[in-house]
């Protein structure tokens, strides 16, 4: 096959969309120090990843923080980035920054730097932040409505790229004998001015070898959908089967397509998480496993925050189906969190105590489960991918960084095998690499 598939990791910690992952027995304990990140990058480049996805997150949760849930702990995910792209010389790097709470000038010059030093591998993660809990610590931060927040997303993203572009690529001439630095006739202000956001420019950086970052989106709402066709060009989905994921890529392109864009040059990676064993009979009983390694007041901490029931009070033994009648509106129970998990749990669902569905929930935060010995996990991989459901896939770890050792090891040699995964990097920056340039 000419078409390769691509592959992303979570650089999730504690724990991520598996709210035990800190407490398996192979997870490092080290969550604060450069040396848990200088690992992990390396691992990622030996088995030829070709994205390390850094997620964000600007609030502090108590009840994350205790139990150790996603975002318990969360470095800035520049500074973050700088440490992996600096342990590393192929592997892309995702930054997650909201436009909600950067202006567009701090994000095209972190950004920018980020590329330039690192020689072009790093993406844009573009997310706009709602919720209370998140503007409390940005006091002078108007929160907008979902349309709106949006709508000033368009405006940053529109701002970001004109400073990106404000200088040409040969701009920068330094040339010791006439003395000219610059050529400042090659560079540009971009004087944007919108409803939401206004800068005048030019930045003070020239482009990075793959001119500037490439941009990523993971929203799913409509107005998401219309943000990602607009600007992504790697998409994140998460989706429980391989037709959901098919729907999405054909609506996002359809999007794209009507907007002028090309909607070939649109990456889809759809989340994963790979449970694996040295037979399929081990591989389900590491999956048993893990369902002990989340308690059911860890569950319920992560289940509430996703499903937006508040479930502090509630006695971890109560029918699941009886709180879902007490506490939840109509609207909460066609959410996406309550929806998928009441598909997850099946015939099990009568009998559920909201305990065991909230431990159900956060097994994976619904992310699909790849169970299998190393060879079973890359062909069901491959399969996904030769329906064009996916371009790609990110790893999400039961493990920390451990899980990527142990797809690297298992599952890459079975995918190039079938050949469907490079066996060397291609090109020299991220875009190169997603064939975006």
């Amino acid at each position: 096959m000419t078409r390769q598939l691509f592959l992303g990791a979570y650089i999730l910690f504690p724990s991520g969309h598996f709210a035990g992952a800190w407490r398996h027995p192979y997870s490092d304990r080290d969550f604060v120090g450069p040396g848990l990140f200088h690992q992990t990058a390396q691992s990622l480049e030996r088995y030829l990843f070709d994205l390390a996805f850094i997620p964000e997150t600007v609030s502090y949760g108590e009840g994350f923080a205790r139990h150790g849930l996603s975002n318990g702990i969360k470095h800035d995910p520049a500074q973050l980035a700088a440490q992996i792209a600096a342990a590393s010389t192929h592997l892309g790097v995702g930054v997650t920054l909201s436009t909600s709470f950067n202006e567009p000038y701090n994000l095209a010059r972190t950004l920018q730097s980020l590329d330039v030093l690192s020689g072009g591998r790093v993406a844009w993660n573009i997310i706009q932040s709602q919720g209370e809990r998140n503007f409390r610590n940005f006091p002078h931060v108007a929160e907008l409505g979902r349309t709106e927040t949006y709508d000033r997303g368009d405006e940053v993203v529109e701002a970001v790229t004109a400073l990106w572009r404000s200088w040409q690529d040969d701009a920068l001439v330094a040339d010791k004998e006439t003395g000219v630095f610059a050529d400042t006739s090659r560079i540009a202000a971009p004087e944007y001015k919108g409803r939401y956001v206004e800068v005048q420019g030019p930045l003070n950086l020239p482009p990075s070898p793959q001119r500037h970052p490439v941009l990523l989106q993971a929203g799913d709402s409509p107005r998401g959908r219309e943000f990602g066709a607009r600007w992504g060009e790697v998409i994140f989905a998460i989706e429980r089967t391989p037709e959901e994921l098919l729907a999405k890529k054909r609506d996002i392109q359809q999007k794209a397509a009507a907007l002028g864009r090309d909607p070939e040059r649109i990456r889809l990676f759809a989340a994963v998480q790979p449970i694996i064993g040295e037979t399929t009979e081990i591989a389900e009983a590491r999956r048993a496993h893990l369902n002990e390694l989340v308690t059911p007041q860890a569950g319920l901490v992560f289940f509430s925050q996703f499903s937006r029931l508040d479930l502090s009070d509630v006695d971890p033994d109560e029918s699941y189906l009886k709180v879902l009648d007490e506490r939840a509106t109509e609207e909460q129970r066609k959410s996406r969190a309550i929806a998928a998990l009441d598909d997850l749990l099946g015939q099990r669902r009568a009998n559920a105590t909201i305990g065991d569905a909230a431990i159900a929930f956060s097994q994976s935060e619904l992310t699909p489960q790849i169970v299998g010995t190393g060879r079973e996990v890359a062909e069901q991989l491959a399969g996904i991918f030769a329906s064009e459901s996916a371009d790609g896939f990110l790893i999400t770890p039961t493990h920390f960084p451990g899980s990527f050792d142990e797809f690297g090891r298992a599952v890459v040699p079975h995918l190039q095998d079938l050949g469907v995964f490079k066996r060397a990097y291609e090109g020299t920056t991220l875009r190169g690499n997603l064939g975006l340039e």
